[in-house]
């Protein structure tokens, strides 16, 4: 078994400078380097940049499972609003994109698409989508799901979604599967800002607890994740 996370970045960064990236700063390969360089001091590995309360769910989790059954069990990447794709090995530096004021998100998503469809082809048994309403919006999977030809139907595509955004997982197709929160289960877990982290940080408690046969269980049948998660 192995299993690809996609998580969102966070608002929170550990660094804060006052000089962060913005959104000019990467139209322009030669000025995305030299803004870089200036903050140079502040790099960090993708995974320990934010600091967010979902991220850090996440991240306690995948610690666990990988704890438990090995580093090779799980791959995480993370969907940046100014880098876009990113491995959790990355080196960046912070920056301050704010996808309501700006068009980084949509220039970028034609490239997130392409770049989820390769990582995703890459040998991948079950993958999980944590993320925002505002991914989803950009990636518009509802409109134009991803090419069959890079992400085969047998590979289950796990999204872990609110009511809201229910609507852009296309779960008409096969392998596509919208697992969702109702508003109460929303609120106990958190909310918009930890929900989907937490869901998944139990997910691997759970597996941690009863067997690696738990994810095998939810790539059979991705409903079961929450009856799972509440044991």
């Amino acid at each position: 078994m192995k299993i690809l996370v996609i998580s969102g970045c966070s608002g929170r960064q550990k660094h804060k400078p006052l000089n962060k990236l913005q959104s000019e700063d990467f139209c322009s390969d030669a000025l995305l380097n030299r803004r870089k360089e200036e903050l140079r001091d502040y790099r960090e590995l993708a995974v320990d940049m934010y600091t967010g309360d979902e991220h850090q769910y996440v991240i306690t989790g995948l610690q666990k499972a990988r704890g438990r059954y090995g580093r090779a069990l799980m791959d995480l990447s993370i969907v940046s609003t100014g880098y876009g794709l990113l491995n959790e090995s990355t080196v960046i530096v912070p920056y301050d994109v704010d996808p309501a004021k700006s068009c980084v998100l949509l220039k970028a998503s034609h490239r997130l698409r392409q770049d989820l469809e390769n990582l995703i082809a890459a040998n991948y048994d079950l993958v999980f989508f944590l993320l925002g309403g505002k991914y989803y919006n950009a990636l518009a999977l509802h409109k134009n799901p991803f090419s069959t030809e890079e992400v085969p139907n047998t590979i289950p595509l796990v999204f872990l979604v609110g009511q809201t955004h229910i609507s852009r997982i296309p779960s008409y197709l096969p392998n596509y599967h919208a697992v969702q929160l109702d508003p109460e289960e929303f609120i106990e877990f958190g909310g918009n800002r930890k929900a989907k982290g937490k869901v998944f940080k139990k997910l691997c408690e759970v597996a941690c607890r009863d067997g690696s046969h738990i994810f095998e269980q939810v790539k059979q049948d991705p409903q079961q994740l929450l009856e799972i998660v509440r044991r």
